[in-house]
C-alpha cells in the first residue's frame, strides 16, 4: 500500500502570519495618512486669531472706550450689587454709584488744580535754585581733569594735521561769499475766538471719549444680566459650563482690579506721607498721581516718579531733598514690586505673573 499524500492545508501559525503583517502595514499607514491630511482646524484657528487681532487694532478707537467701560463695570458692579441687596432698585443703585464716582473724580481734580496753583506761585524761587545748581554743574565741568588733558592732546594733533594739509595744498583764490539773507515768516494774529476754538479742539476728543465710556458703563451696569444671557446664547455649547466659565472669569477680573487698586493705594499713601515729611510741595498731589499712574504698566511708575524728583531738584538749593525723595521712591518700588504685588496677586487672583506680563505686552502692542 502506498502512503497517503501529505496534507497541504496551512497550519494555524502560517495562516496568522499574513494577518499580522497586514495589521502592521495598516497601523503604519494610519500616521502617514494623518500626516498627509492638512491640519484644517489649526489653520482655521490661526486665521481666526489673525482676524481678531486685526479687528482689535483697526477698531481701537471704538473698542478702547468699550474695554475701559467693561473694566470699570467690573470695578463698580460689587458696589451696585451691594446697594441692590440693601433694597435699592438696580437703576437707582447704578445712578448713585456713578454719581458718587464722578463727584470723587471732580473733587480730586479740583484738589490737584489747587495744589498745582499753589506750587506755581513759588516758581520764581524754584527758578533761582535751578539756576544756581546749573551754574554749579557748569563750574564742575569746567574744572581741569583727565578728560580735558585728552581733549587738549587731540586738539593739538588735529591742528598739526590741518597745518600739514594746508601746506601741501596750493592756495587758490576763492570766490566771494555772499551772506545768506534772513527771512522771517510772520503768521497771522490769532483772535480770542481762534484761541478758544483751539482750546476746545484739544479737549473735545478726551471729553467725547469720557462721555462714551460713561454711557457704556451705565448700560453695562444696568443690563448686566441681559448682557450675560446674550453672551451665553452667542457662545452656545454647554450652557452650564459656559456660565461657570464666565462667572469665574468675571470673579477673577474683579478680584484682580480690586487688588490693583489696593496695591496702588498702598503705594500712593506712603508716597504722599513721605514727600510731606521730606518737604516736597504738593505731596498729596504727587501721592495721588502716583497711585493713578500705576494703572499704566511700565511707563506709569516712571512718569509718577519724575514729577516729585523734578520738584525736589527745584525746591532745595542743596541736594538733601533730592536724595531723600529718590531713596523714598526706590524703597517703595522695591517693596511694592517684590513683596506686596506677588503676595496680593498670587494669593487673591490666582493669576500667574507670566500671564499678567504677556497680557500687558499684548495690549500695549495692540492699543499702546
Amino acid at each position: 500500500m502506498t502512503a497517503p499524500p501529505p496534507s497541504t492545508s496551512p497550519t494555524p501559525s502560517a495562516a496568522a502570519a499574513p494577518d499580522a503583517r497586514a495589521q502592521r502595514t495598516a497601523a503604519e499607514a494610519v500616521p502617514q495618512a494623518e500626516a498627509a491630511v492638512p491640519r484644517v482646524p489649526m489653520m482655521n484657528g490661526l486665521v481666526n486669531g489673525a482676524i481678531i487681532v486685526a479687528a482689535l487694532y483697526f477698531g481701537r478707537d471704538l473698542l478702547m472706550p468699550l474695554a475701559l467701560a467693561i473694566l470699570l463695570g467690573f470695578v463698580l458692579d460689587p458696589l451696585v450689587s451691594w446697594l441692590k441687596r440693601h433694597g435699592l432698585p438696580r437703576a437707582l443703585a447704578v445712578f448713585v454709584v456713578l454719581a458718587t464716582t464722578l463727584a470723587l473724580l471732580a473733587a480730586s481734580a479740583f484738589f490737584m488744580v489747587g495744589q498745582l496753583r499753589q506750587v506755581g506761585t513759588n516758581l520764581p524761587v524754584y527758578e533761582r535754585n535751578i539756576v544756581q545748581k546749573l551754574r554749579g554743574f557748569s563750574q564742575t565741568l569746567r574744572q581741569p581733569g583727565l578728560l580735558d588733558q585728552y581733549s587738549r592732546v587731540f586738539s593739538k594733533v588735529e591742528r598739526e594735521i590741518d597745518r600739514a594739509e594746508k601746506a601741501a595744498t596750493p592756495s587758490t583764490a576763492s570766490a566771494p561769499v555772499v551772506p545768506p539773507q534772513r527771512v522771517e515768516v510772520v503768521g497771522e494774529a490769532k483772535t480770542p475766538w481762534d484761541r478758544l476754538a483751539n482750546g476746545l479742539d484739544r479737549f473735545a476728543t478726551p471729553m467725547a471719549v469720557a462721555g462714551i465710556v460713561l454711557v457704556f458703563v451705565f448700560l453695562i451696569l444696568l443690563d448686566k444680566g441681559d448682557l450675560r444671557d446674550r453672551a451665553l446664547r452667542l457662545l452656545g455649547g454647554n450652557l452650564h459650563r459656559t456660565t461657570d466659565a464666565l462667572a469665574d472669569a468675571a470673579r477673577r477680573v474683579s478680584r484682580y482690579l480690586g487688588m490693583q487698586l489696593a496695591v496702588n493705594a498702598i503705594y500712593g499713601v506712603p508716597m504722599a506721607i513721605g514727600l510731606l515729611l521730606i518737604g516736597v510741595p504738593g505731596a498729596l498731589v504727587w501721592g495721588l498721581l502716583a497711585a493713578v499712574l500705576r494703572f499704566v504698566p511700565y511707563v506709569g511708575p516712571m512718569v509718577a516718579a519724575a514729577f516729585p524728583l523734578t520738584l525736589a531738584f527745584a525746591v532745595d538749593p542743596g541736594w538733601s531733598i533730592v536724595l531723600w525723595t529718590l531713596g523714598l521712591i526706590l524703597t517703595l518700588e522695591l517693596i511694592s514690586n517684590n513683596v506686596i504685588e506677588p503676595w496680593l496677586y498670587g494669593a487673591s487672583t490666582g493669576l500667574s505673573t507670566l500671564s499678567l506680563i504677556m497680557a500687558a505686552m499684548f495690549w500695549t502692542a495692540i492699543w499702546g
